[in-house]
Formats: C-alpha cells, structure tokens, sequence
C-alpha cells in the first residue's frame, strides 16, 4: 500500500518541493527573526561591525519628525498647506523689511483715491490730499515702529526655524559602538571624537569586558523595557560612559539578546549566521513602518578611523604591558560588575543574562 501511494504521488513531488520552497522562503521574509538584526547592525569591513546608537538616533530624529509631521498636519487642517501660517509669518517679515514698497505703494494709492474722492471732501470739508509717498512711508513707520523695529529679528528667528526644522529632520546619525574582531576589542568613538575601549578575553565569554542590561528603559514604550544599555570602563582614562543602543522603536522584546548573541558570535566564529544578514549599512526599510519613520534619510557624522586607530594601538601598548594576572583582574571587575547588574534585575523579576 505504501508503495502504491508513493507512485501516485511521484508525479507530483517536484510540484510539491517548489510549494514546500516557496512556502519557506516566506516564511523567511516574513517570520525569521534573524533578519531584524541589521536594523541595529552593520559591517565596518571585514573584521569590525557597528551597532546603532537607539536614543540619539532613532529616538531623537522620530521624536522630532513626530512633531514636525502634527505641525505640517495642523497647517494643512487649517489651509490645505503645510507650514503656512509660518511662511505667511516669515513672508510678512521679509517684505518688511526688504520690500515694504511692495505693500505700501498699493497702500499709499488706495489711501490717496480715498482722500480725494470728491464725496468725502464734499461731506467732511477736507482739503486734497497732497502727502507724498516718502511723507506717507515715513508717517506709516513712525506710527507702527514698534512692530517693524523688531521685524528683522523675527525675520532672523524664521530662518532659523526653517533651516533648523529641515536640518532636524534629517538629524545626523551619531556613530554606534563597534566591535573590531582582528584587533579584539569594544570601543566607542564619540560625537565629541574621544573614545572609550574595552578589550576582549583570549578565552570565555567575549563580553566580559563590558557591562550590559537588556532592560533600559524604552523612550515611548509605556513603561516598556526594550532599551539595550551598554557600559565601557576605558582602560586608559578611567572613565566609566553608558548609552543606549540598537534600533529604535525596538522589533521585539527579545532583540536586544539577539544583538548580544551577535557580538558573542562575531568574536568566536569565522563566518556566523547573522552576518548573511547584515549589509554595509543599517537597514532602515521592511515591514515596520516606525522605524523607517525614525531611522531613514539621516545625514551621517563623520568617522575617523586614523584617530580610532591610534587610540586603540595605545590603549593596547598600555594593556600589553600587564602582567596576565592584571588582566584577569580587569576583566573580573566587569564580572562582577555585571553579576550586580543581574541580580537587580532579577529581583525586578527580569531575567538579563543571555546564553
């Protein structure tokens, strides 16, 4: 009977196996949480990748578009335009102070056809209008200086808006924290251009020489705790630095783990999983409208990479020069460390460490 069920369907296996295909490559697109990683990650080379600062770039750019969209949004209920009572506003200014003869001259006729119309001599027993156009221009200035006195000003103040709000929309991406695999270590170059770096064991768990917690708290997730907080103790200027990365809005609650896993994997393997992912830039398109709203179209701030490169050989002379101890040492500190970091958690009933 087997037999006789297996040739019936023989003719049919190679439609079934594209069906069968076809289904998985779906499923793939739609489900595999793999491919949520290079929202928050992306390859520096072939040894270094980068993982996105969340609060001075998604956070950031989104709130500010969110607000910038319910301007452009009121504007439009109000007069079917975007942005017009400001521009009409900045318009009225500018015409004030470079083109007032613009809207005073059509002032000026009209006020002189008024004045000498014939019926209103006749009924108030005026004289005719004989005021010039300079005297009417002066006297219009003089009688309402107090409003073109600061008309530059105001004018100065839209121009500021409108290139500030352009230039805040496509707020510049700040540099994430990367991670260099030849060179083995973490490290952070700031918008400032300084840099915090952290090393990498010869042997266990890679992130020992940084603290992390799972749960920072989620700007705009209702209490949420999504945010991916990382902490790098510099080896050389002592300084202890802490931001917020991955992307932001977050995917999942389980991202974050899936960017430590990452890291880990990066550091222990030649060719991981993840990477096959993973492009030469963020990806900011897909199926999560938010965080292409927060996240696409950014200008970028510049990397130096001769600067990050001299600051990691001397933070590295610096560590060569301890003796194995010392550096078993350091890195027990993070241990340490980040057991405190977990045991608080768990008494907020959050598990944070990621195997």
């Amino acid at each position: 009977m087997t037999a006789l069920l297996f040739e019936m369907n023989k003719g049919n296996m190679p439609e079934q196996q594209r069906e069968k295909d076809l289904i998985d490559k779906i499923s793939e697109f739609f489900i595999n949480p793999n491919k949520d990683i290079a929202y928050s990650i992306r390859k520096r080379g072939d040894d270094e990748i980068e993982i996105r600062d969340s609060i001075f770039d998604g956070y950031a750019r989104g709130f500010i578009r969110f607000v910038l969209v319910g301007m452009a949004f009121i504007g439009i209920l109000d007069t079917g335009i975007p942005f017009y009572r400001e521009y009409q506003n900045a318009k009225q200014n500018y015409e004030s102070v470079f083109e007032s003869d613009k809207f005073l001259q059509p002032m000026y006729k009209e006020h002189v056809e008024f004045m000498n119309n014939p019926e209103m001599i006749k009924k108030y027993n005026l004289s005719p209008y004989k005021e010039t156009y300079e005297e009417f221009k002066e006297s219009y200035f003089k009688e309402y200086q107090k409003y073109y006195k600061y008309a530059p000003l105001y004018l100065c103040f839209y121009c500021i808006f409108f290139i500030g709000a352009l230039f805040a929309f496509f707020l510049p991406r700040p540099r994430g924290f990367r991670v260099n695999r030849k060179k083995r270590v973490i490290y952070w170059q700031t918008i400032f251009g300084s840099h915090a770096i952290a090393f990498v064991p010869e042997q266990g768990d890679p992130l020992a020489g940084i603290n992390y917690s799972r749960f920072g708290l989620y700007a705009f997730g209702g209490h949420e705790r999504f945010s991916l907080q990382l902490w790098i103790d510099d080896y050389l200027s002592k300084r202890r630095v802490t931001a917020l990365f991955g992307v932001y809005p977050s995917p999942s609650s389980e991202h974050n783990a899936q960017i430590l896993r990452a890291i880990r994997a990066y550091l222990t393997e030649d060719n991981p999983e993840f990477l096959k992912y993973v492009g030469r830039d963020f990806k900011n398109f897909g199926l999560k409208f938010n965080i292409a709203l927060c996240n696409a179209f950014a200008l970028r701030v510049p990397f130096s990479r001769k600067k990050a490169d001299r600051a990691i050989e001397l933070a590295l002379a610096e560590w060569n020069k301890k003796t194995p101890n010392q550096k078993q040492g350091w890195f027990n500190e993070r241990r340490a460390t980040q057991k405190l970091i977990n045991e608080r958690h768990l008494r907020e009933e959050l598990d944070n460490e990621v195997k």
